[in-house]
């Protein structure tokens, strides 16, 4: 394909804005031609920010009309599963924004659509794409942490006046599925599938409605042996210590293995100064103990920001027709995950991924 791949956004909110770089900055790789919201003013004022003309107000008009091959879907979380085996049945490769779908049984259809149509479909984990994180995950890889025994990642995060959606359990909305599902996905995209989750669940601010989590503990045991530990917690500052210091960072992953520690701060593009910090402590030898900046320069991703990297990536796979890194094949279970962590803090039981 020697022509840049033509993408119409669907939904013209918010996370859109971390969308749009890729499509100004790239744009012999990826052209954006069409932009799709209920809200005509709203897929106006973006399109203006494109510099593209062509707005559509109902999807299926646009997959009509619009000369395109593929659909980032950047709508809301319960629209995720219908609109993509939609645009994948008339045949659109399609990017769409974590969570993948509201369950197992959507995550599937949108497999099956996406192996019977031959459509790429890819799950925006926007962090595996950062520097930081493909750094980590090449350390690990090359065996520098020896047998990987045990991680963990916290949040910290409020939700505050505009993000009511986010916190509404009936619109999909909570901690797990709004935020911390992209940290489960790094713990998970470096220390391989989780086979049983023994969670706890709450609500403890008034900002969260119909029995949205903000509170969250989990303890995922791996298929490799090793243990993993999630929390999240609706506070606004850093409270973990890390070598005897305040971390820098509301969010944060600690991978341990027999050779050494990795401690890791992803970044993201909407925020790049407070986030982008890789650690290494070995065991053995001379610096045993001691935390030292990994490198990142070297990472080999075509920019500093994760959006970019995982749109360029979804066009390098349809181009080359290879599974993306975050495919929908794969991210099943990171959703799983997910699913068994409420299902566990539900009947205060430990849940097997394998009966989801």
């Amino acid at each position: 394909m020697s022509n840049p791949l033509k993408v119409a956004l669907l939904g013209a909110g918010g996370i859109t804005r971390s969308h749009l770089p890729a499509y100004l900055e790239h744009p012999d790789r990826v052209e954006l031609v069409a932009i799709c919201d209920m809200d005509e003013p709203r897929a106006a004022a973006l399109a203006g920010e494109a510099g593209i003309d062509s707005i559509y107000t109902d999807f299926n008009t646009m997959l009509r009309e619009a000369d395109i091959d593929a659909v980032d879907n950047c709508t809301f979380h319960p629209a995720h599963a219908p609109l993509s085996i939609t645009a994948m049945e008339a045949g659109k490769h399609v990017l769409v924004e974590k969570p993948m779908a509201m369950s197992v049984q959507e995550c599937e259809d949108m497999i099956a659509v996406a192996d019977k149509t031959g459509m790429t479909l890819m799950i925006a984990q926007d962090l595996r794409y950062s520097p930081e994180a493909v750094c980590v995950k090449r350390l690990i890889d090359d065996g520098k942490l020896g047998d990987i025994h045990a991680g963990r990642t916290h949040l910290m995060q409020k939700f505050g006046v505009g993000h009511d959606r986010y916190a509404d359990a009936k619109q999909g909305g909570g901690i797990l599925m709004s935020v911390q599902i992209h940290h489960i996905d790094l713990l998970r995209y470096y220390m391989g599938n989780v086979k049983r989750v023994t969670a706890v669940c709450k609500s403890v601010t008034d900002t969260m409605a119909n029995n949205a989590e903000d509170l969250v503990t989990a303890i995922l045991e791996f298929e490799s042996g090793a243990v993993g530990n999630v929390f999240a917690f609706p506070g606004d500052t850093p409270m973990d210590i890390v070598d005897g210091k305040r971390t820098r960072s509301d969010r944060e992953y600690i991978v341990y293995g027999s050779e050494g520690t990795i401690h890791s701060t992803p970044q993201t593009d909407r925020n790049m100064a407070h986030f982008g910090e890789v650690l290494f402590a070995p065991l053995t030898g001379k610096s045993a103990g001691e935390f030292t900046p990994v490198d990142t320069s070297d990472a080999g991703t075509p920019s500093l920001k994760p959006f970019v990297n995982q749109i360029l990536h979804f066009e390098e796979c349809i181009r080359t027709n290879t599974e993306p890194f975050s495919s929908g094949r794969d991210n099943i279970d990171t959703m799983k995950i997910i699913f068994a962590i409420w299902e566990s803090s539900k009947t205060g039981k430990a849940v097997e991924l394998k009966n989801l």
